[in-house]
This record gives C-alpha cells, sequence and structure tokens, in this order.
C-alpha cells in the first residue's frame, strides 16, 4: 500500500484499526505482515506531521513581526 496524502487524523485512525486487528489474531501471517508494514508507514507519517508541526510551534511571531524561538513554561500545566 502507497502512503497517500492522508491528514495526521486519518493516519492515527487507520493505524488503530491496524493495532486493533492484529491485536484480535484472526489475521493470515501474510496479511499481519502486510498490515504490520502498513502500520510502520503510517507511524513514520505520524511523526513527520508532528515534527512539521512542532518546528511551526518553535516560532513566535513578536509584535515587531519578528520571530523568536518558543520556550515552553516548565513546570505548568
Amino acid at each position: 500500500m502507497a502512503t497517500k496524502k492522508i491528514s495526521y487524523e486519518e493516519a492515527m485512525k487507520e493505524l488503530e484499526g491496524i493495532v486493533q486487528m492484529l491485536e484480535e489474531g484472526n489475521v493470515s501471517l501474510e496479511d499481519s505482515l502486510e498490515m504490520y508494514q502498513r502500520g510502520i508507514e503510517l507511524t513514520k507519517l505520524c511523526q513527520e506531521k508532528l515534527a512539521a508541526a512542532e518546528n511551526k510551534l518553535a516560532k513566535v511571531v513578536t509584535e515587531s513581526d519578528e520571530e523568536e524561538p518558543f520556550q515552553a513554561e516548565e513546570g505548568k500545566k
């Protein structure tokens, strides 16, 4: 299965479905391997999307329209 352009949410939903099917154990070995490979593709896609979002959040535009690194305050929830 080729990874088409899908959203993070779509990838996570598909990945959750794969995990559920593998946990149930009602699939053949060949199908399990294909599902596992697809799961790896989806995991990489999700990691890339999260990294891109993190990079966008890492910059905050100041009042003077200059970009400065975003620094999260530790200890606050």
